[in-house]
């Protein structure tokens, strides 16, 4: 599978683990990448100065970061995606055997980490 493009990977890490950054964390992500508002606006809506916001900001992206380097919930969720368009390029191709043979083999997997 590809590497995500760096605004995808956002979404993921904030979808993933955005409810656990500090609330004004979470705000100034919130602001910057998901308003898409300048530094300067995230500032000004934040009550801080820019480079506050940006330290903010900053602070917000490393901590999901090593959240999904301590769970690994996006690297999970990028294998799970792999395993059904697997699948369904199998499916697409009638190959009823390779498809049941991939599935399963993911779900051995997802059952060796319970």
């Amino acid at each position: 599978m590809l590497p995500l493009d760096p605004l995808a990977r956002r979404a993921l890490l904030y979808d993933f683990y955005g409810a656990a950054l500090r609330e004004r964390q979470r705000r100034a992500f919130q602001l910057r990448h998901l308003e898409d508002l300048s530094l300067a606006e995230c500032a000004e809506e934040l009550g801080c100065s820019r480079p506050a916001a940006l330290l903010l900001v900053r602070r917000a992206e490393r901590a999901m970061e090593d959240m999904e380097a301590a769970i690994g919930a996006i690297a999970q969720h990028e294998t799970d995606v792999a395993a059904w368009q697997a699948v369904r390029r199998a499916l697409a191709r009638g190959d009823v055997r390779a498809a049941k043979e991939t599935a399963q083999g993911r779900l051995r997997e997802l059952e060796a980490d319970v």
